[in-house]
């Protein structure tokens, strides 16, 4: 089978064999970037030069390498010098040489640093900021602090304003965490060096941080390049020959994960970085042609290949929608309150769905553990002990702190997630108002798996994913009112255009909640 390339890719073509130095292949959303990847510029690439693809996730490699595959068996070319990795899964490699150690005797510890409080703490310390010094940690990992840049305070700070943490006990401090996450950080070093004790943060950060040698490529190439941290950049650039070549593949619109350390100018960085030169890929081949001049509302260059379906965009109210949504549909929404709300009414209704995303379950999950309640409810009226009084109280304390300090979408935030909770507790029975019941319905609600029923998700869940009919909820919530730097206002632009190019044939804009 002959791959017929588009005029776009096959500048990509002859940049590759041709051309000299690195390049940011700007790519929009649907253009098809993972197969330009593998079938231009893979077979582009001399045989013999080295060639590692550096993807986000274990499930993106894997699809990329069946990919490959289906090339070899095309071409009757071997592909031997292409290796397709996670950056996780090139750090690894990296952290085991310098160990000395095999796959098998040192095993990713989750929660390793979380395990590192309790060794290290007495309860009290433990239960006021083991969790939040835990993934203060891993997010100064990400960032290289004490690498890429300096492990001070402010550095620290920067870190928890940037990333919207809060702390977990009334009684805690700022001051205090930071120091003792500066102190975590120093043993979770100590333990990777002396024990072998890693955990998924370390496969990046220790690299760098022991001065590994990767095995040096003549050609790296990074995929999704728009989200990348400093830590992954600094891993592409370890493992990248001197005189080699790289290609960052991405789309600046779809930069939308800034609040959990990429940089929100990460093309920009790596194209100052490398001298990059800039190759567009700008026709869609999954949206349909309605989708142009709603995506060409941000990204002006935005085209729709001839060959797509005309499509249709229409107004609908939830009760008119609800027979076009199946299993094969997706609601979204920028908040996931709405979403649980809207659960629940198809779920009375008798339509089955999910909400994507199970770290987000968790982390109700957590909040609800957080605020120890013994029931939902107060034991005596006006004692305040109950999970309802102490979720109102921590949301008028945290909501009033963060705006004090014009933290607006950290206030935001905290909003979002205990409106989801108590959508949660009203969706209660009379004989389930218990904390077990709760955390079940949450769990269940977010629980990853097979799922052949409608799919409710976050605008940031749907990023890379695509659906025949997208139905949109609550669509005043793009953009958050609550962005107030220009990075985050940028960010929240980026969002309505993913939102809008994940359909692929019909794209519903809801008119109401459900709610009668």
């Amino acid at each position: 089978m002959t791959f017929s390339m588009s005029p776009q890719q096959a500048d990509v073509d002859t940049w590759t064999r041709q051309g000299k130095g690195s390049a940011i292949l700007e790519a929009v959303a649907g253009s098809g970037k993972t197969t330009t990847i593998i079938n231009v510029v893979i077979p582009g690439i001399p045989e013999k030069a080295p060639v590692v693809v550096l993807m986000f996730n274990a499930h993106i490699a894997r699809e990329a390498n069946e990919k490959l595959d289906l090339l070899r068996k095309n071409t009757g070319r071997a592909f031997s010098n292409v290796y397709i990795k996670t950056f996780h899964g090139l750090g690894y490699g990296a952290v085991l040489k310098r160990l000395n150690a095999s796959y098998s005797q040192v095993k990713p510890d989750s929660k390793k640093v979380l395990r590192l409080t309790e060794k290290l703490w007495g309860n009290v310390q433990v239960d006021m900021y083991g969790s939040f010094c835990a993934k203060l940690v891993g997010m100064a990992k990400g960032q290289g602090v004490g690498i890429l840049c300096e492990d001070t305070p402010h550095v620290w700070r920067q870190m928890i304003e940037h990333h919207d943490l809060t702390l977990d006990h009334d009684e805690a401090d700022y001051d205090t965490a930071i120091r003792l996450s500066q102190a975590l950080l120093a043993e979770s070093n100590r333990v990777a060096k002396e024990e072998r004790w890693i955990d998924y943060d370390d496969q990046l950060y220790l690299p760098l941080l022991w001065r590994c040698t990767l095995f040096p490529q003549r050609w790296v190439i990074i995929d999704e390049a728009q989200d990348t941290n400093p830590v992954r950049r600094a891993i592409a650039r370890l493992a990248l020959a001197p005189g080699g070549r790289l290609l960052a593949v991405g789309d600046r619109h779809q930069a939308i994960y800034g609040f959990t350390g990429a940089s929100h100018d990460a093309l920009d960085l790596i194209a100052s970085d490398f001298s990059a030169t800039r190759l567009p890929l700008t026709v869609s081949y999954r949206c349909p042609k309605v989708a142009e001049p709603l995506a060409q509302k941000t990204v002006k260059e935005f085209t729709v290949h001839p060959s797509a379906v005309e499509g249709k965009v229409v107004s609908l109210s939830v009760k008119d929608a609800m027979p076009l949504l199946d299993g094969t549909s997706a609601v979204l929404c920028r908040n996931c309150a709405p979403l649980v709300r809207l659960a629940y009414v198809f779920l009375k209704k008798g339509k089955a769905c999910h909400v994507l995303g199970s770290e987000i379950g968790k982390g109700l999950i957590g909040l609800v553990k957080k605020m120890k309640a013994r029931d939902i409810d107060d034991t005596e009226e006006g004692r305040g002990d109950g999970l309802v009084s102490k979720l109102e109280a921590y949301r008028a304390r945290e909501v009033a702190s963060f705006m004090a300090k014009g933290e607006e979408q950290r206030a935001a935030g905290v909003e979002d997630r205990v409106e989801c909770v108590n959508v949660f507790i009203d969706g209660l029975a009379e004989n389930e108002r218990t904390i077990g019941h709760l955390i079940g319905k949450i769990d269940a609600l977010f629980a990853d798996g097979t799922h052949k029923v409608l799919t409710l998700s976050t605008i940031h869940k749907a990023k890379g994913q695509e659906w025949p009919t997208v139905a949109v909820l609550r669509q005043d919530l793009s953009p958050s009112p609550y962005a107030r730097q220009e990075w985050q206002m940028g960010q929240e632009e980026n969002l309505v255009y993913v939102r809008n190019t994940r359909f692929q044939d019909t794209l519903i804009f809801l008119t109401d909640e459900g709610r009668e």
